[in-house]
């Protein structure tokens, strides 16, 4: 696919990455008022659960971030699948790929040892033909020896400068890795991303629940639109997000969004799950689900998956 003048590259990026932590601009009372609790919660309320506390900490949380960034820290194994399709489901192209991080000092270096290609996945010149398989490669499979560092520096990710592809990558990762922060860039929706501000949250419905997550007591932080505004006056369609009750870690995120509008269409829906091993918080699944309908390109339909494993987190 060509890369022209017409490409809203910015746009793609910047609804991909920002789900790694949470800022929310919303004061603590604005976003009480709109909360539910189940009857676990309140009970636990008796008990010493601290309702206002734990939607400081959701509003503060760095713990989902923090286990992106140990992609890229500790030595691990990853195995990911890329399908793209067409609207009758047949697929086109496929990428697969196995890899390992390693370690030498305080450099560190994914080092690719399978991949396979099905279909028009590239052009003739090797560039791959849809945006959503470059951000995926750009995003999860660093290139080439880099610091291995996984300190959480901000609340919020910056936007990359440069090219419009760059734009376009880092707002995905943005919008991966800080859900519920307003992505100023994107024209025309990137204030409805701010899902708690004074202005957004009113057309959630936001519960606490309590659940279960690889065999830990986890209490769950649900937003979800309100019917009246799910077409039109919201992004973010749904987010549940659960916390580890003992450690507070993000053990999974699942989350989805949506938009339709000449100039921007599409549907995403987007899971993490995440383990604790030793003293550090990874993630050992990451699902993307997504249906692009960009102006002047073809429609991407595209989902990946990729599974850590063998992770080696003691330093």
């Amino acid at each position: 696919m060509p890369r022209g003048a017409h490409r809203p590259v910015h746009t793609l990026a910047a609804l991909l990455v920002a789900v790694l932590s949470t800022p929310i601009s919303a004061q603590p009372d604005t976003l009480l008022k709109h909360i539910t609790l189940d009857e676990v919660v309140i009970s636990a309320q008796a008990e010493g659960f601290d309702v206002d506390a734990f939607v400081q900490r959701v509003r503060t949380d760095s713990t989902f971030h923090k286990a992106f960034l140990n992609t890229r820290f500790h030595p691990h194994t990853v195995r990911s699948e890329a399908r793209v399709r067409r609207k009758d489901e047949r697929e086109t192209a496929t990428l697969q790929r196995r890899a390992r991080l390693v370690r030498d000092e305080g450099m560190a270096t994914l080092l690719i040892d399978s991949t396979a290609e099905t279909g028009r996945l590239r052009d003739r010149k090797g560039r791959y033909r849809y945006l959503t398989i470059e951000m995926y490669d750009d995003v999860f499979f660093p290139k080439g020896t880099f610091t291995a560092d996984n300190t959480v520096a901000g609340r919020t990710l910056d936007v990359e400068r440069g090219s419009r592809v760059e734009k376009y990558k880092g707002e995905l990762k943005k919008f991966m890795f800080d859900p519920g922060t307003e992505i100023a860039s994107v024209p025309f929706i990137g204030h409805k991303l701010a899902l708690f501000s004074p202005e957004m949250a009113p057309l959630y419905d936001f519960r606490i629940w309590a659940d279960e997550r690889g065999g830990r007591a986890c209490w769950v932080f649900s937003a979800a639109a309100k019917p009246e505004h799910r077409d039109g006056k919201t992004v973010i369609k749904t987010m549940d997000t659960w916390f580890d009750q003992e450690t507070n870690d993000v053990l999974a995120r699942t989350y989805r969004i949506a938009h339709k509008a000449v100039f921007l269409d599409f549907d995403i829906t987007i899971s993490v799950r995440n383990v604790r091993i030793g003293d550090a918080l990874v993630p050992v699944r990451v699902s993307y689900d997504g249906d692009w309908d960009i102006p002047f390109e073809q429609r991407e339909l595209v989902r990946f998956w990729l599974e850590y494993a063998d992770w080696r987190t003691a330093q």
